[in-house]
């Protein structure tokens, strides 16, 4: 089967949602198979009928996980402060929830993963933007001049999404003595970690300072570094004892849990799924460099920091033609889905998020329709 025939067959939104006339390069999954050994731990339970009260991956999830994090990070984590969940997202908000008022503000470092943004406002808590700096680095004194009395937490995408920043323990430390300043309590996204691009390697947030310790709710998932979205399952690490206070003192079963089959999935990504992972994350260079070099040559008004982690382009496209909200024109006239830029915070106008972990033939259509756009001057 051809490359865009098999992405076509699937029933996943990225591809159903837009239509076989658009090309898409939007919500953050892989357009590769994840590791066969996944989908057979799944099977498995399904060919036995063993679909009663089956804990066994369940009980598995959280050694599984701290044991990838030692082997793969370096980083010691205690199992006893994890909690299982249904998503990153689900246990960001569970902590906010607990932890914080209507109106205290919650700190993002923009350009920022939209749904963050989203979170703190359906939540009623107040968004504290405070914009990275150049080259995407984290400006501790912004931080710091974006915190009041009203501020209780900050969102930290690390690596970060849409960039592909992978944080250095320089800006860590930065950030650690801000978050103290403040008593903030710091909830780490990073669900990205393993999909950091040699030579860079994943720095976890609570090793990049001492003080974020005590103070850092981590979220780990197979999720993004497997292509595993659809099985809904999260670890946090819960280093704040005010977030675990105030999650024991909820009713027993108010977070739910993933269910076996996501449980199988994931522990059988974390046993089995190293070698698939690492020629993924090779592939995802090859992808990454192309498109750079392909702009750089075709289309210089396109500007684009290469990713050091993950598989998303912020493009930088405000040279160009297509104004303020560059994914709708392309949307619209070039049949092209990325991700709007507006949506990723106050400061990014003309520019757009770009999905390249896809195959090399798809990869190269989407340049193409790009590429064709911006030279034929297409506007809003």
């Amino acid at each position: 089967m051809d490359p865009l025939s098999r992405v076509h067959s699937l029933d996943g939104v990225k591809w159903k949602k837009y239509g076989p006339d658009v090309l898409a390069s939007w919500v953050a999954d892989m357009d590769f198979a994840p590791a066969p050994q996944i989908g057979e731990a799944i099977s498995d339970i399904a060919q036995r009928g063993d679909m009663g009260y089956n804990f066994a991956a369940l009980d598995r999830l959280h050694p599984e996980w701290a044991a990838w994090v030692k082997r793969c990070h370096g980083l010691d984590l205690d199992t006893e402060r994890m909690t299982t969940f249904t998503g990153a997202l689900h246990a960001m908000e569970a902590a906010m929830d607990v932890t914080t008022e209507p109106g205290d503000g919650v700190v993002v470092f923009t350009p920022i993963y939209h749904v963050f943004i989203n979170a703190i406002r359906s939540g009623g808590r107040r968004v504290v933007e405070v914009p990275l700096g150049a080259g995407y680095t984290l400006d501790a004194d912004a931080f710091d001049r974006a915190c009041d009395e009203g501020t209780k937490m900050v969102f930290f995408s690390q690596p970060h999404n849409p960039t592909g920043r992978v944080y250095t323990p320089d800006e860590l430390q930065a950030f650690g003595r801000v978050a103290a300043k403040h008593d903030l309590i710091v909830i780490s996204d990073e669900v990205w970690a393993d999909l950091a691009l040699p030579p860079y390697g994943h720095v976890p947030t609570v090793g990049g300072d001492p003080s974020l310790a005590d103070r850092t709710v981590t979220i780990g998932s197979a999720s993004k570094a497997f292509n595993l979205a659809a099985l809904s399952c999260a670890i946090a690490h819960v280093g704040d004892q005010r977030v675990i206070d105030a999650w024991e003192a909820q009713s027993a079963h108010v977070h739910g849990r993933p269910s076996a089959f996501s449980a199988a999935g994931t522990v059988a990504a974390w046993e089995h799924g190293e070698p698939w992972l690492n020629e993924t994350v090779a592939q995802l260079i090859r992808n990454r460099d192309h498109l750079s070099a392909r702009l750089a040559a075709e289309t210089p008004a396109v500007k684009c920091i290469p990713a050091e982690a993950g598989y998303l382009a912020w493009l930088d496209l405000r040279a160009t033609s297509l104004g303020d909200d560059p994914a709708a024109v392309l949307l619209e006239k070039a049949g092209l889905a990325f991700n709007s830029g507006p949506d990723f915070g106050s400061n990014c106008e003309g520019f757009a998020r770009m999905n390249f972990a896809t195959t090399p033939e798809i990869l190269d259509l989407v340049i193409d329709r790009l590429v064709h756009a911006i030279k034929a001057g297409v506007t809003p």
